[in-house]
């Protein structure tokens, strides 16, 4: 929201009516670039992404650092070198359990405080988790699911194109590494249905998974 400054952005923002705005983002990212006021809206901050202790996951250089120690750690109990992508899906497994930023977004969609606008830094893996849980708790099929994860592919080409070609000598190298670097700029295709796999193997349905998680019959 920090880049939405023209008068037709503000204009076009104001004409939603949001009544709540969650920030899945660490208070590092917030703090680097904070979100305007909106008129009506309700603003709150609750990190979508955390360390098993519970701490947030802050994407700041002394955050990345964290990470970096937090991998070689995961690492050393596997007993073998990972690759980052498999680091990352692991991520993925963690967040739809147990995760305060999407307890308060469901509190607040029984509540009615709609319009809500949810969003984190790029708008794809704690947002992208959060619209499939949505969609899940309406009813919608896994194809749609699955469709709505990877329009951000669709609405971020500019983006993945330009981190590919910042990284083509080493894609040319290792080709593997193009297929890495898409869910860095966007978002891995398999990364929705493992969600939704990993929430089944976990509670055999997704009806006892909103139940126990949201209270949702």
């Amino acid at each position: 929201l920090d880049t939405l400054q023209s008068p037709a952005d503000r204009t076009k923002l104001e004409s939603l009516h949001l009544r709540e705005i969650l920030d899945l983002r660490s208070a590092g990212e917030a703090a680097r670039q904070p979100d305007a006021a909106v008129s009506g809206a309700h603003y709150q901050r609750i990190c979508g992404m955390r360390y098993a202790d519970g701490s947030e996951m802050d994407f700041s250089p002394a955050g990345i650092q964290r990470i970096a120690a937090e991998k070689a750690a995961y690492e050393a109990k596997a007993g073998h070198p990972v690759h980052d992508f498999y680091w990352f899906t692991d991520l993925y497994k963690q967040m739809p359990f147990g995760n305060p930023a999407y307890h308060e977004l469901f509190r607040l969609l029984e509540e009615h405080r709609v319009p809500l606008l949810f969003h984190c830094t790029c708008g794809k893996d704690r947002t992208g988790i959060a619209a499939i849980l949505i969609l899940l708790a309406l009813g919608a099929s896994d194809e749609t699911i699955v469709a709505d994860f990877v329009q951000s592919n669709t609405c971020r080409k500019a983006e993945i194109e330009a981190f590919w070609a910042e990284h083509a000598e080493e894609i040319a190298a290792r080709p593997e590494q193009k297929y890495f670097y898409l869910g860095i700029s966007g978002v891995h295709p398999d990364d929705a249905p493992f969600v939704l796999d990993t929430i089944r193997q976990e509670y055999g349905t997704t009806d006892a998974y909103l139940e126990a998680e949201y209270g949702l019959t």
